[in-house]
């Protein structure tokens, strides 16, 4: 009779368990990271008697979680990925908005200062049109400002989230070492905890998604979290704290480091391989560093261009022209490591070949190398030297091995771009020189202009040509090395730093005077100068031969910086779409295995209840029979 009771007593307790635990996942259905559990059973053995074995029924061995470690990593990690993409997508999205298109957009402003030379040109002396030149430079500059004003913005909002999610990402440790410390304490009991191990892996999932980690299992049941290039941050109950840290070069830009034995180590940006922190890291040094210096670029090849042509003309008062717009000067970094008493000049020398990228200098083997950080190109540099349109100087001081410099030529030059002219009458649309024909000439040669094109000490030296042939002259006059005395149809004549066009065709014995010019009503030479910068490749030449060459218009080079933007921010959306996909995936591949199904629950939940009410039949049976025999007995 005892053996019926305990056997009923194994089955309703084995039933009631199962019916708990179905229970718990029906509650637990919609719990993030929950895990199935399962009552485990087994056989309670058999004992033996003449007739043979006759079972002692059933033993609850544990309750284990429906649980797969590939499957949970590799939902952790995909979704780190989705998360680098999309935070950098965003970013982008953003940085879009910055670069407008059509009237709104910098290369309209730019075009219609230039345009604006075609009302000087027909009337250099009407003080509207000069005074509607100078509003369109007013506009264009305010344009540069709130454009470099809302780049600026951007970077304090990287700076804002990776300080926000680095302090998210340290709770998160924080609450996996205690998770660590828990599950070690009760691994000795012989069970898996598994309530705590769901809720340890739940929170490993929501940390990838800040920063990508790799998980190390150790014996204890404790996980061990590494960032890239296994750097520790999460060993048994210890958490490493991470820091948001100012960038060795620039206090305005922000690192990701990690504080270990009271020193905070920078964790290379190229170690780092997902999560919203890396996508942040990866969008300040890449899209936004590029997308300031691609306006920094524009800003001062602009304003370069403008400003020299202006400054080759004459203003209404016979004054060579003043600077039409400023920028913001170049900059030398110094590394806040660095050990030597070096400083590094920098200085912009040719804004037409500037590359949009900032640069490394570095003293090493005792001499400077230098490197391009938007592509890496590195090689030696003697200071003095042009490089890429800047020149460098040491100054002062004496450099270190190892010491090293951050050259921004371009990074932040529109941030204060201005308007320098105020006086409508300071515009110099008036020509240095005037070009005049003999009127004993046989030829039909006739003047169509004369433009002054570049910086000359000869400029205005008086000059005649005489024509030998159709195509051939002499030159008396004070001349500027060896100027070409040969008239290539199409072509300019160019001396002494003008351009001379004729048409028509000279005759031997013609002769063209360059002479010093007044400013009159009709003097337009330097409007025309102006003018002609619209189809001037300002922005990105290259030297051929010590030529300048290649290279793109203002408006164009403005097209392209779009352009770029919009590959930018159609790259990473696709980037960002195929992460997510893959990670929603990897998360439904985990989700089939330790996922709850409410209808799979719902069945096994009538075959427990079956299975108690037939143990509790059998202890009815028991209890019938054992009170059958007391009547016996006592009968």
């Amino acid at each position: 009779m005892a053996g019926m009771i305990n056997l009923g007593t194994r089955a309703m307790y084995a039933a009631q368990a199962q019916l708990n635990t179905a229970a718990a996942n029906i509650s637990n259905a919609n719990t993030p990271g929950y895990s199935r559990q399962t009552v485990q059973l087994e056989t309670a053995g058999g004992q033996f008697s003449g007739a043979g074995f006759f079972g002692n029924g059933v033993n609850i061995t544990t309750v284990t979680r429906s649980h797969d470690a590939f499957l949970t990593r590799e939902a952790a990690t995909t979704q780190a990925v989705a998360s680098m993409d999309t935070a950098r997508l965003t970013q982008l999205q953003r940085l879009e908005q910055v670069f407008d298109l059509g009237e709104a957009g910098l290369g309209y402003a730019a075009g219609q200062v230039l345009n604006a030379f075609t009302d000087l040109a027909s009337k250099p002396g009407d003080s509207s049109a000069r005074q509607v030149a100078l509003s369109r430079m007013e506009e264009l500059a305010s344009r540069f400002r709130s454009a470099s004003e809302e780049l600026t913005s951007l970077q304090a909002g990287v700076t804002q989230e990776l300080k926000t999610s680095v302090a998210a990402a340290n709770e998160l440790g924080r609450r996996i070492a205690d998770l660590n410390q828990q599950i070690a304490r009760v691994k000795g009991l012989g069970h898996e905890p598994n309530d705590l191990l769901d809720q340890r892996d739940q929170l490993v999932r929501e940390l990838n998604k800040y920063v990508q980690v790799t998980q190390i299992p150790a014996d204890d049941g404790t996980v061990g979290l590494f960032l890239g290039g296994g750097q520790r941050f999460v060993l048994g109950n210890n958490a490493l704290e991470l820091r948001a840290i100012p960038d060795e070069y620039d206090a305005s830009i922000t690192r990701l480091g990690v504080r270990e034995g009271g020193v905070d180590r920078v964790v290379p940006e190229a170690a780092l391989t997902g999560g919203s922190i890396t996508g942040l890291l990866r969008f300040q040094r890449n899209d936004l560093a590029a997308a300031q210096n691609e306006l920094g670029r524009l800003a001062l090849a602009f304003s370069s261009a403008i400003n020299g042509q202006h400054a080759l003309g004459l203003d209404q008062n016979g004054n060579p022209g003043a600077a039409l717009f400023s920028t913001d000067p170049p900059r030398a970094l110094p590394n806040v490591n660095n050990t030597g008493s070096a400083s590094v000049g920098l200085a912009v020398t040719s804004a037409n070949l500037l590359r949009a990228s900032d640069y490394e200098l570095r003293y090493q083997g005792g001499a400077w190398q230098i490197t391009r950080l938007s592509d890496g190109a590195s090689s030696p540099y003697t200071p003095g030297a042009e490089f890429d349109g800047v020149t460098i100087t040491v100054p002062s001081g004496t450099p270190a091995e190892g010491d090293r410099f951050l050259l921004q030529a371009t990074r932040l030059a529109a941030r204060d771009v201005q308007r320098e002219l105020a006086d409508p009458r300071g515009l110099a649309v008036a020509s240095p020189v005037i070009a005049t024909v003999n009127v004993d000439n046989a030829g039909t040669a006739a003047i169509t202009s004369l433009i002054p094109k570049q910086a000359d000490a000869n400029l205005a030296q008086p000059i005649e040509l005489t024509f030998t042939s159709p195509t051939t002259f002499t030159i008396s006059g004070t001349v500027t090395g060896a100027p070409s005395m040969t008239l290539t149809p199409g072509e300019p004549i160019v001396i002494n730093g003008w351009e001379l066009r004729l048409s028509g065709t000279p005759q031997a014995g013609d002769r063209v005077r360059i002479d010093p010019a007044t400013v009159t009503p009709s003097n337009n030479g330097n409007a025309l100068g102006m003018l002609a910068l619209r189809d001037a490749p300002m922005v990105g030449q290259q030297l051929s031969g010590g030529v300048p060459t290649g290279g793109e218009t203002v408006t164009d080079a403005y097209a392209s910086v779009m352009a770029s933007v919009g590959i930018r921010v159609q790259g990473a959306k696709a980037s960002a779409e195929m992460s997510q996909a893959i990670a929603n995936d990897a998360d439904a591949a985990r989700t089939s295995v330790a996922g709850v199904n409410l209808d799979e629950e719902a069945a096994r939940l009538i075959q427990f209840q079956q299975s108690y009410q037939a143990a509790a039949k059998v202890l009815q049976i028991a209890q019938s029979v054992f009170d059958t025999l007391l009547q016996t007995a006592a009968g």
